[in-house]
């Protein structure tokens, strides 16, 4: 099924399913496999059998491919708590895996893609004398059967994912996913494409004992363009049975989109409109005399956000729109995956925007790798959970030290406690290198982030069912006209419209009308400058709503190698009679002073008052200086003062300040050779000084050869913190062939902090042979 789910059929993106949690469940049978199996292959096995010489005329044997591939580890851990309690344990992990893949054409227009893959992990553990057997028996066999051509698409196809563990001292679990599907496309020229799509999908483990879920899907799609006029349907029905907890969820939800785009007057104007309409009915009903387990019912972000910074409180996020694009196989552009050596990793912060303030307690953030069968990877990000009213200033609300990961969906399942915010963001940092294995995940790409509320179904079924209905409109409209070329007049105007009805409560209602003049002009060759004012009236959450926007900017180039920027921007702001004011000022300034030392010289202020009456004055400087003695080598500079003064509202009082001094410099005397070291120093009001120390050295003596070697290895410090990690990791790759490869390493990792102190070592082997 995830071979079709990823085909383009000119349809937009499935929406998450409405189902409840699918949590990690295991249970026990290799023969139910075997029997079952011998079924799913029969399809292939006939085509092959009755089709040999139409098979190998079409090239079947040149569409096989996979490998085989072997892991091993050994791995001794030597842990020493606050209290003098020592904990030694060693492990030793085999790891056999085979993949093979059929993909070729049967027929010019029938395309077979089939195979499977098989995993044993083999894991024996040895802690303070307790031994600990662990195996994991993984096998996804598939196939898919699609014909196709310009104007007809159809197919089927089946995937088993089955996991068996069984660990010394437990009985053994055996947990299930099977998927059905079949797909139908028509896209005749110059009229409607449509898509139909079916999936059934089984959860369970083989005893039935801690899940068993059944879930259908029918989705239907279609999609007409014409000139500037592009009108979308997507529709999906799916009904969700957890026979175990006895309810059943269905859901309808309906989504109409139209779009309009064109220009006028010799595009002079110009006009973008969009109207989106979602029509959306969930009933859950019981079907036993008790209920229980969970409900996730999705949420409908407006836009995904994204952005690199280490300061978290402050700073909007930008618009990621692949991050709720509905593709779960895509990278969104967001690595968090090994950072390699060099300066520590900045947090990745991921976000949504909700549009309205909506309650939210649960994310499925998914990645393009399985992490399942590496606990040890998986289970060492923290995810930090932070809201915010404005997109700019964000309040911490949680942390989630970890979160579960498949075993047969590429997510990580993070839960926390509600919140209820119009905006909402993840940060997490990159993959450590001091996490045992960190360096043969390089990338761990997001490719969606999805929302939910999860409640108990017991709530969400007061009686033999419960139904709930919600229509969301989201209406925008864009109008710009140049009114001058000299200087350039910009006369825009735009109407947005967002209203939520739900059988759960009162209607929330949104509409912002925008008119603004937009200017710029170059005075000179040396200024140039551009203004804009806007009034904006409307409600938001059912309160009226005024606001006042002014901007200026003046650009100075005296030198080609200087730059400066003076920027001043404004809003006067009245939600329901309260101020939510903002002025700020600013100046950049960029300068090459010699060939090689590249200084930016940046500063402002910026005063607000808020809803609450909280007024606040916030200072930014900031200084960097990039050098660049000589090509091998790099240098920089930065200090970053920021000041902040609040008082009103009702509060105390307050000041807060933070300062930070970053040096670094990297260093590459060799193309095989590279050294970095940097020292950060902070400091914050109500707290000690901190200084960050990072050394780093990374050496390949001869990439291009066989027989490839190279060495790494990685020093942090923390001061505040007391915390000390080294991490010093040799290794050699020999290629048997091009494409054949053995890997032998040796990783020592030191680590030390106020509440323990950890050694360990270990030996990794793996040999890959693709065919």
């Amino acid at each position: 099924m995830a071979a079709f789910r990823s085909q383009e059929l000119n349809a937009p993106p499935l929406r998450p399913l409405p189902t409840a949690e699918r949590g990690r469940v295991r249970g026990s049978s290799m023969r139910i496999w075997g029997r079952r199996h011998a079924l799913c292959a029969l399809p292939i096995l006939l085509i092959l059998a009755l089709l040999p010489g139409t098979a190998m005329g079409q090239g079947l044997i040149n569409g096989v491919s996979g490998y085989l591939e072997f892991d091993y580890s050994f791995l001794s851990t030597k842990t020493k708590d606050a209290t003098g309690a020592v904990t030694k344990t060693v492990t030793n992990t085999y790891d056999p895996r085979f993949s093979l893949n059929i993909d070729t054409l049967i027929f010019p227009n029938l395309r077979l893609n089939a195979g499977g893959y098989f995993e044993d992990d083999i894991s024996n553990s040895k802690s303070n004398g307790t031994r600990t057997n662990t195996t994991t028996t993984d096998i996804r066999p598939f196939f898919n059967l699609t014909l196709s051509d310009p104007l007809y698409t159809a197919g089927i196809g089946y995937i088993r994912r089955q996991e068996a563990v069984t660990t010394s001292g437990s009985p053994g679990v055996t947990t299930v996913d099977e998927d059905y599907n079949a797909i139908l496309g028509w896209r005749p020229d110059g009229f409607p494409s449509i898509n139909l799509q079916l999936d059934r999908t089984n959860i369970f483990d083989t005893k039935h004992v801690v899940e068993n879920t059944t879930t259908d899907l029918m989705t239907l799609s279609s999609k007409y363009a014409y000139q500037g006029l592009d009108i979308t349907y997507i529709g999906t029905y799916t009904d969700t049975e957890d026979k175990l907890n006895h309810f059943e969820t269905t859901d309808l939800f309906q989504n109409g989109r139209i779009t309009y785009t064109n220009s006028f007057f010799d595009r002079r104007v110009s006009l973008n409109s969009t109207y989106n309409i979602i029509y959306d009915i969930t009933k859950t009903q019981a079907t036993g005399a008790t209920v229980g387990g969970t409900v996730s019912s999705p949420l409908f972000p407006f836009a995904g956000l994204f952005l690199i910074t280490d300061m978290p409180t402050t700073g909007a996020l930008s618009p990621d729109p692949a991050l709720i694009d509905g593709n779960l196989t895509v990278s969104a552009g967001i690595n968090i995956g090994l950072a390699g050596s060099g300066p520590p990793p900045i947090p990745r912060n991921v976000g949504l925007d909700l549009l309205n303030a909506t309650e939210v307690n649960e994310f499925y953030v998914w990645v393009d790798i399985d992490l399942s069968s590496a606990p040890a990877i998986a289970n060492s990000f923290s995810w930090d959970i932070y809201t915010s009213l404005d997109n700019l200033n964000w309040t911490f609300s949680t942390t989630v030290p970890f979160a579960p990961f498949g075993p047969f969906q590429n997510r990580f399942d993070i839960n926390f406690p509600n919140v209820t915010t119009r905006y909402i963001k993840l940060v997490v940092k990159p993959l450590s290198a001091i996490v045992p294995g960190a360096s043969a995940f390089p990338n761990i790409n997001v490719t969606e982030l999805q929302a939910f509320l999860k409640q108990p179904a017991s709530q969400v079924v007061t009686g033999p069912s419960a139904k709930q209905t919600t229509i969301t409109q989201i209406s925008n409209t864009d109008v710009r006209a140049r009114i001058l070329n000299i200087p350039a007049l910009y006369y825009d105007a735009s109407f947005f419209f967002n209203r939520v009805d739900s059988s759960a409560g009162q209607a929330v209602q949104t509409y912002m009308l925008s008119n603004g003049l937009d200017v710029n002009h170059r005075f000179s060759d040396i200024f140039s400058g551009n203004a804009r004012v806007a009034i904006e009236n409307g409600t938001q959450e059912n309160q009226s709503m005024i606001a006042y926007l002014y901007n200026a900017s003046i650009i100075a180039t005296p030198l080609r190698t200087l730059r400066d920027t003076l920027v001043f921007s404004g809003q006067n702001e009245r939600i329901g009679g309260k101020p939510d004011d903002n002025t700020s000022l600013f100046l950049n300034n960029t300068a090459t002073l010699y060939k090689g030392i590249d200084l930016n010289l940046n500063g402002g202020i910026n005063f607000s008052t808020a809803e609450t009456g909280v007024k606040s004055t916030n200072t930014l400087f900031l200084v960097g200086v990039a050098i660049v003695p000589y090509r091998t080598m790099n240098l920089s500079l930065d200090f970053v003062n920021n000041a902040t003064d609040q008082s009103g509202g009702g509060i105390p009082a307050s000041s807060t300040y933070q300062r930070r001094e970053d040096v670094s410099i990297s260093y590459t005397p060799f193309n095989t050779l590279h050294l970095f070291a940097s020292v950060q120093i902070l400091a914050q009001n109500g707290q000690k000084l901190q200084i960050n120390q990072n050394y780093a050295l990374n050496w390949s003596p001869f990439p291009d050869g066989a027989l490839q070697f190279n060495i790494t290895y990685n020093e942090t410090h923390n001061s505040l913190q007391n915390t000390e990690d080294r991490t010093f990791i040799p290794s050699v790759r020999w290629y048997i062939t091009t494409r054949s490869y053995l890997d032998l390493s040796y990783q020592l990792i030191k680590s030390s902090s106020k509440s323990q102190t950890s050694n360990s070592d270990g030996v990794f082997a793996t040999l890959r042979i693709p065919f």
